[in-house]
């Protein structure tokens, strides 16, 4: 988030939020992502992101509104992956619910190509994936999705996306910090590494 941005950005609801978080997200130094429901957009494969949106507003595989919004969704990811193969790549910490991962969204097949796709991902020096297994039982993170991008400056914006509407949160420094620091403690108590991959690696071959 540069000084310009920080200036722009604001608290705000509804498509504006989401607006906002792209530009923001394009500057981040770290982005910690909490999803316990569906993966996030930023790690989401076409097919998945087809199938996971499709489902979730009950829009028809061929609705152009369902199209514009997949590729959106591809486009952010397509500019996050060219961010993490540059210069100064993001540091990104996504903590995910196991459940998320053994939930069969558009099949054996997507799901197998979506597994791959996170697997390399993960690989990243940058990109830490953290799968709360199913024997962590319940915790704080199942409160519901959230993302917060750091700025290099140490100002953060929280975000939340849900079917209300977007929200997008930079005036309070404090509830962001308090949502990274939760991300960053699921993170270190779940699975990560080499352990995650063998688990990713397990769910995709019993589907």
């Amino acid at each position: 988030m540069s000084a310009g941005d920080s200036a722009k950005a604001h608290d705000t609801r509804g498509p504006e939020a989401f607006s906002q978080l792209i530009e923001l997200e394009r500057e981040a130094a770290q982005i910690f992502l909490n999803q316990p429901l569906h993966l996030p957009g930023l790690l989401q494969s076409r097919d998945y992101a087809a199938e996971i949106l499709g489902g979730i507003t009950g829009l028809p595989k061929d609705d152009p509104e369902l199209t514009e919004r997949v590729n959106v969704r591809m486009r952010r990811a397509a500019t996050f992956a060219e961010r993490l193969d540059g210069p100064n790549p993001p540091r990104l910490v996504a903590v995910i619910d196991e459940s998320v991962i053994r939930r069969r969204v558009g099949g054996a097949a997507v799901m197998r190509d979506q597994i791959a796709h996170l697997i390399e991902l993960s690989r990243r020096e940058t990109v830490q994936l953290a799968i709360v297994p199913f024997g962590a039982g319940a915790y704080p993170g199942q409160t519901g999705s959230f993302e917060v991008h750091g700025a290099a400056d140490g100002q953060a914006a929280l975000f939340f996306e849900g079917a209300a509407g977007d929200e997008l949160v930079v005036s309070d420094q404090e509830r962001a910090l308090a949502h990274r620091t939760l991300v960053e403690g699921l993170a270190a108590s779940s699975v990560t590494g080499s352990e995650a991959r063998q688990l990713l690696e397990k769910i995709s071959d019993e589907l």
